[in-house]
């Protein structure tokens, strides 16, 4: 799948206009946003990953097969800078959510190796108030045993109800087929 990082942007008039659908990807910081990027476009390194939380500060939009855009949005929660340009990201994440008409999926992105934490299930009410379709990546699958996976799939289905689940792992290249699956599911919509 041919991607191209088109830009950053911090506002929403400078994204691309038109009605080309977009695909957001959404979640905690440092949680695997870019890294997910990159493994869905095969490409190594078409999205900077930081091991330092916070690192992408703006929405940052990549083509996809000329057919949609992938936006990855900043991370919620930590980031090292201002508790003001925290709220800014937050109310701008909030703002890009509710007025983007072509938002076809939102993808959540949580870690499997731990609880939901408060935060994923704020993030998760807020887009269900949205009323969006959403899919919900369980990241770092490959850090569980099969046991600890089997007991935290109903743990995960309990702190978010009605939505699907891709079990995920970049390391061991788990769930990219389901998730393009599902992003092409929502494309068709």
């Amino acid at each position: 799948m041919p991607a191209v990082f088109l830009k950053s942007a911090t506002e929403l008039s400078q994204l691309p206009e038109g009605n080309k659908p977009h695909i957001a990807i959404v979640g905690r910081s440092n949680v695997g946003k870019s890294t997910l990027v990159n493994q869905l476009t095969r490409q190594i390194a078409l999205a900077r990953v930081s091991a330092k939380p916070g690192h992408t500060q703006a929405m940052n939009v990549y083509e996809v097969d000329k057919r949609y855009y992938l936006i990855d949005l900043p991370g919620f929660g930590y980031a090292k800078t201002s508790k003001t340009k925290r709220v800014d990201f937050q109310d701008m994440i909030a703002d890009y959510l509710r007025a983007t008409e072509q938002l076809k999926l939102v993808i959540l992105i949580v870690d499997a190796s731990i609880p939901p934490t408060t935060l994923d299930q704020e993030i998760f009410g807020f887009l269900e108030s949205l009323q969006l379709p959403i899919v919900i990546v369980l990241n770092k699958v490959d850090k569980l045993s099969k046991n600890e996976i089997t007991k935290m799939l109903p743990v995960m289905s309990s702190a978010f109800p009605n939505v699907a689940f891709v079990k995920h792992s970049s390391v061991q290249g788990i769930g990219r087929g389901e998730l393009n699956e599902a992003i092409e599911k929502s494309l068709r919509v």
